[in-house]
């Protein structure tokens, strides 16, 4: 009995990890189907409403496109509303999104990237201000940034809504640790003994090795920014200068005004062209996106 048994123990546990690894995978897979659901419902259901005119939207199924489309006239209606303001509000947030992702992508490599190869004094200071700011709401600096700008005479300006971006604390923060894993100090050391300059090291050496981390911090910049609606709502006045954000709030805050012309149709096709350079964009950056992010994390890295 008890050789039966020391026999039969080892199928028993192999068997019950056997199924503890489908029962985890059966989980993961439902897990990640129920997020997918939860964030392709919306869009999808996006799809189908911009095809509809102002009574269809009310007259069919809700998920179910209409028997005749209405895009065409959806998309005239779109951009000729108002003068065509929907044409500037989507070039005002390209600008804003592709200036402040450049350039705040720079900034934090540099910033980043001097955190984690040099010593200096104040380093520590620094790092933990950096790291500290995090921790302060956005929203806490709005009035401060606001009284700032309009004493710099920077309201209601293009430069005044990039500017404040440029200082993006995460992006410092996550360039000093991804430059800290990324580029190994010994090849630092290795330039300087063949007399490469500090530049000319950060440009032909470190760039490609922190290349990954670039493009995610731009990618995640750039959502952030084409995202942003509180910060341009603040600072802007005239309406040929919003971004897509505070122009399609704008629109929806008119459809409950007295006498106002109902516009459902056009602002849920301009939700879905809000959305369009998101989806478009991520798929060409996502194999920089997963190294940058899970660099690191591997073991050996």
């Amino acid at each position: 009995m008890s050789a039966g048994a020391r026999l039969r123990a080892p199928v028993f546990r192999g068997s019950g990890s056997a199924f503890a690894r489908r029962a985890k995978t059966t989980g993961t897979t439902a897990f990640l189907a129920l997020a997918a659901v939860y964030v392709l419902v919306p869009i999808y259901w996006l799809v189908v409403a911009s095809s509809k005119n102002q009574s269809q939207l009310f007259s069919t199924q809700t998920f179910l496109p209409p028997a005749h489309l209405s895009w065409a006239s959806n998309f005239k209606g779109l951009f000729t509303f108002q003068n065509g303001d929907f044409r500037w509000w989507l070039l005002n947030s390209f600008i804003y999104s592709l200036l402040t992702a450049t350039l705040a992508a720079v900034v934090s490599t540099l910033c980043g990237y001097g955190l984690a190869k040099y010593r200096f004094r104040g380093r520590r200071v620094i790092f933990v201000l950096v790291v500290g700011s995090l921790m302060v709401p956005a929203t806490a600096l709005v009035v401060p940034l606001f009284l700032l700008e309009h004493f710099m005479g920077l309201t209601d300006t293009y430069q005044g809504v990039i500017l404040p971006l440029l200082v993006y604390p995460f992006g410092v923060y996550f360039m000093s640790i991804f430059s800290a894993d990324a580029v190994p100090d010994g090849l630092l050391d290795s330039c300087r003994v063949d007399g490469a300059g500090e530049l000319r090291t950060l440009w032909q050496i470190s760039r490609p090795l922190l290349m990954p981390g670039i493009v995610t911090l731009f990618l995640l910049s750039f959502i952030g920014t084409w995202n942003n609606y509180f910060l341009p709502l603040v600072l802007l006045g005239t309406e040929s200068r919003f971004p897509l954000t505070v122009g399609l709030s704008a629109w929806v805050s008119s459809i409950s005004s007295v006498g106002a012309q109902p516009i459902y149709p056009e602002i849920i096709l301009g939700s879905l062209v809000s959305v369009l350079p998101m989806l478009v964009l991520f798929p060409f950056l996502q194999r920089y996106v997963a190294r940058g992010l899970s660099f690191g994390a591997m073991t050996g890295e």
